[in-house]
């Protein structure tokens, strides 16, 4: 064998395993590190892709609602009356009133007390104060601001101008709105305090004092007899003693004089056409002689 020969089978052997330093193990643990926090990365990536589709899926079916604002549909929202109750005791019925089949009206029970009429008498009629057309007129508009929606009629006037009436409508029937006045003497809250109970309340009636010493009295809602009918008064008692009346009504202006519940000319709406609170707005209007 020769030089050559054994030169090459000292080179014919495995190769030397390789030698494992500090900066390989650095190394190969910066790569593990980096994989893993890449792994993370994508894994939140695609839970946040998957809460997207999700959220997008329910969108579609059913549309976020405001935490802070119910969902009250179509329907219409009432307000309530702010005024306080006169401070005195209610008063006991002494039964309850629901109309008749024949009336057409809604099941509703009415506590009933008994009327007391006021010192000095404040009817429609013989004695009553005349009014100007052109006030009731007026008030007639401010009625139309109220309820923009409703159909409101022109404005009628009785002999010598004693009351007024006009209508109110929209898709449950026909109202009315019955205006007149009269004269009191003494301080607008005596009178109030003398016509607290004159139209059967059982509950003290709701009352507005304004700064000038005007007072705003609402009653609360009666039936009427025989014409099977509700209605509700407003009564404002102002400063210069001029006390008015206004009246709403689940009937037509003219059915006043129909006192037979079965006359089929008389139709009645279920309800009044204003709610208690569009009604009381017309006191501090009327207070303040618009």
């Amino acid at each position: 064998m020769n030089i050559e020969d054994e030169l090459r089978g000292a080179l014919d052997v495995s190769a030397p395993p390789p030698t494992t330093t500090l900066d390989h193990v650095l190394k190969r643990g910066r790569r593990r590190v980096f994989a893993q926090r890449a792994g993370a990365v994508l894994g939140v990536f695609a839970v946040v892709a998957g809460i997207g589709i999700g959220a997008t899926t329910l969108n579609q079916a059913a549309p976020p609602e405001p935490a802070d604002q119910p969902n009250h549909g179509p329907a219409t929202v009432e307000h309530s009356v702010g005024w306080p109750r006169v401070n005195t005791p209610a008063r006991t019925p002494y039964g309850t009133w629901t109309p008749t089949a024949s009336a057409g009206g809604a099941a509703i029970n009415i506590p009933l007390c008994t009327v007391k009429a006021p010192s000095v008498p404040r009817e429609r009629g013989l004695g009553a104060q005349p009014l100007a057309p052109e006030l009731v007129a007026k008030w007639r508009d401010q009625v139309q601001k109220l309820v923009p929606e409703m159909t409101i009629g022109t404005v009628t006037g009785f002999p010598s101008n004693v009351f007024f009436e006009f209508d109110v409508s929209d898709s449950s029937g026909t109202g009315s709105v019955m205006v007149w006045a009269a004269r009191f003497a003494g301080t607008p809250q005596a009178s109030a305090d003398d016509g607290l109970w004159e139209t059967g309340d059982c509950e003290p009636a709701r009352r507005l004092v304004q700064p000038d010493g005007s007072v705003v009295q609402l009653h609360a809602v009666r039936p009427v007899e025989p014409l099977q009918a509700i209605r509700q008064a407003l009564a404002v008692y102002r400063k210069d003693g001029l006390l008015i009346q206004i009246e709403q009504r689940n009937h037509r202006s003219g059915d006043v004089a129909a006192h037979n519940p079965a006359n089929p000319d008389v139709t009645r709406r279920p309800t009044l056409p204003l709610t208690d609170e569009q009604f009381s707005r017309l006191g501090p209007i009327i207070a303040e002689g618009v």
